[in-house]
């Protein structure tokens, strides 16, 4: 995909023009087709990446200082067939165009200019529709093919595909996909249930690394109006990094209000046991998060305090962006490009509010401790960071967003980086769908 900066960024300063533009579905005798686009891009300015080092927390080369531009296009179609006695058949196709242009980024993810187009979905299914009544309507719904999939926040899987390389628009990371699925869900209301056979893949070209990781496994939830209770299972196989091949995975959680006289206070914890594997190791993350929401105040406040924890051998694996600033890259300096949730433990205080309906504001702090030293380096104190962001829902399918972060060195960061420098990183985005 040829497209130029200036082209790309004269595309977004006219989104909001015509935000209020939308493809409409239409039927195919009784099959509904509905398209849709996607568009995104960003600028991002970053100075002292690696706290000004040249080389990332992975060994890979990055600019001291960097700017760049990074957009996506993803023009999809999704279709429903009509609805019988004997359920419902539908599936979905897109593919994702993307482009950068400027300097590597500070994991040293992104060199020289990469575009690239692919597909990113292509699945069939079936929903049950009332086929089985006493269990609800579509309370059964099989698909297969490549498909997004989540459980939860996304602290366990949420992301098939980490963009890097030849992909393009590292940050905004627009696949994720899984490139081949199998899961059956159950969906009663209260009961949620998976089975899911799903591999995820990684593609960093000019570092000569390749990797498909399969999953088989399952997920159970009791959904209630006070929060969730959840808990999963899953066994790699199949993978092309020993590592991972062979390893059980347990995870247990919970999410929601569960204090009826205190609606306001949000609580959520997670926990994952890791098992086996090529070196038999045991390894585990957790986090526990409080919340709560000044309701009746200006601007609606809330203030939340989480601690996460990722012991020194743990493979975050496939997890993913739950949907907002912190989860789980936490932090977009360090979280997004140094610390990748292991060997790691993550204090966060985060305060949002919103002056507006449309305008969501948050300041977040951030403290990161190794959960061990690695060799040669004598601290397990790695740094501090603020983020402070501003989102705009300006329509229902247009957001603009804004964030400026500042990173502090401890001293295991400038003992493994050789650098001590204060790292600061400014970031907008756009995105618009219809």
């Amino acid at each position: 995909m040829k497209v130029s900066v200036r082209c790309l960024a004269a595309g977004v300063g006219a989104l909001y023009a015509g935000s209020s533009f939308a493809l409409d579905s239409f039927n195919i005798g009784d099959v509904l087709v509905e398209p849709s686009v996607t568009l995104g891009a960003a600028y991002l300015n970053h100075r002292n990446q690696a706290f000004g080092g040249r080389t990332s927390s992975i060994g890979l080369e990055t600019d001291r200082n960097s700017s760049r531009f990074e957009g996506f296009v993803i023009p999809g179609l999704k279709l429903t067939g009509p609805q019988t006695a004997y359920g419902t058949l539908f599936g979905g196709v897109s593919a994702v165009g993307a482009m950068t242009r400027g300097g590597s980024d500070a994991g040293g993810f992104t060199h020289d200019d990469p575009e690239s187009i692919g597909l990113e979905t292509a699945y069939v299914g079936w929903k049950s529709g009332d086929l089985l009544s006493d269990l609800g309507k579509d309370a059964i719904t099989l698909s297969a093919g490549r498909q997004n999939f989540m459980i939860g926040d996304g602290f366990l899987i949420g992301d098939g595909h980490f963009d890097q390389g030849k992909d393009a628009a590292a940050w905004l990371g627009p696949r994720t996909a899984f490139h081949q699925t199998l899961v059956a869900q159950l969906d009663t209301g209260k009961i949620h249930a998976d089975l899911f056979d799903l591999t995820a893949n990684a593609d960093l070209d000019y570092a000569d690394y390749k990797e498909n990781l399969r999953m088989r496994g399952g997920n159970l939830e009791w959904r209630d109006t006070l929060g969730t209770l959840g808990a999963t299972y899953y066994h790699t196989m199949d993978a092309d990094n020993a590592l991972r091949d062979g390893v059980d995975v347990y995870d247990v959680r919970a999410k929601g209000t569960p204090i009826a006289a205190l609606p306001q206070v949000g609580m959520a914890g997670e926990y994952v046991w890791q098992k086996g594997g090529d070196e038999d190791k045991s390894a585990h993350a957790w986090y526990a998060q409080l919340s709560y929401a000044f309701s009746h105040v200006l601007w609606k406040p809330t203030l939340t305090y989480r601690r996460s924890q990722f012991s020194d051998d743990y493979d975050p694996m496939t997890y993913g962006y739950g949907g907002e600033y912190g989860t789980w890259y936490q932090g977009e300096i360090v979280g997004e490009y140094m610390l990748f949730n292991s060997n790691v433990n993550i204090d966060l205080l985060k305060l949002a509010v919103q002056p507006r309906e449309d305008v969501a504001v948050g300041l977040m702090g951030y403290r990161f401790r190794l959960d061990k030293a690695p060799t040669g380096v004598d601290s397990r104190d790695f740094g501090k960071e603020v983020n402070l962001y501003v989102n705009w829902t300006a329509t229902p399918s247009l957001t603009v967003g804004a964030l400026y972060g500042v990173a502090l060195p401890g001293d295991a960061a400038k003992q493994s980086f050789g650098a001590n420098n204060t790292s600061h990183l400014f970031q907008t985005f756009a995105t618009w769908s219809f």
